[in-house]
């Protein structure tokens, strides 16, 4: 059958590979990754807001305007953001790590996986399902012996 179809036959739809992955946070204890998944899930917002929960342990970024009176700049537009936000925002890992209390250790660093709200135009990240990774190494450094 496709031996005699033309390729212009064909309804083939491009796949976009360029963002693939989950929409994750990882938090160190010197900064904060977004991934490019999450980034494109919430539409490249220009602005966030950063939201805690304390009592539900929830930490969000919610797309807003820049004149919105706790924004922050995050995203570049669709065709120039091509890879994942790292930044310091040292005031939102302090107040992650206060509402985590000992549960998070300070040398350690920490993957959460977010779900997109659409209507409120905000990733969540539930700080319970935090996922502990260790530290990352100094180059040349051996791994700690257990």
């Amino acid at each position: 059958m496709f031996d005699q179809m033309n390729f212009e036959d064909f309804c083939f739809e491009v796949i976009d590979v360029s963002v693939t992955g989950t929409p994750d946070v990882h938090i160190t204890q010197n900064g904060i990754t977004f991934t490019l998944k999450c980034i494109e899930d919430m539409g490249y917002p220009q602005y966030i807001t950063p939201m805690i929960d304390v009592k539900n342990k929830a930490f969000a970024i919610k797309a807003c305007k820049a004149d919105n009176e706790h924004s922050i700049r995050f995203s570049k537009p669709k065709g120039e953001q091509k890879k994942a936000i790292a930044t310091s925002f040292s005031a939102i890992r302090r107040m992650i790590r206060g509402v985590m209390g000992e549960q998070w250790q300070q040398k350690n660093r920490y993957h959460i996986t977010g779900i997109w709200y659409a209507e409120a135009k905000a990733m969540v990240f539930n700080l319970n399902a935090a996922k502990e990774l260790p530290p990352f190494l100094k180059p040349g450094s051996a791994p700690a012996k257990k």
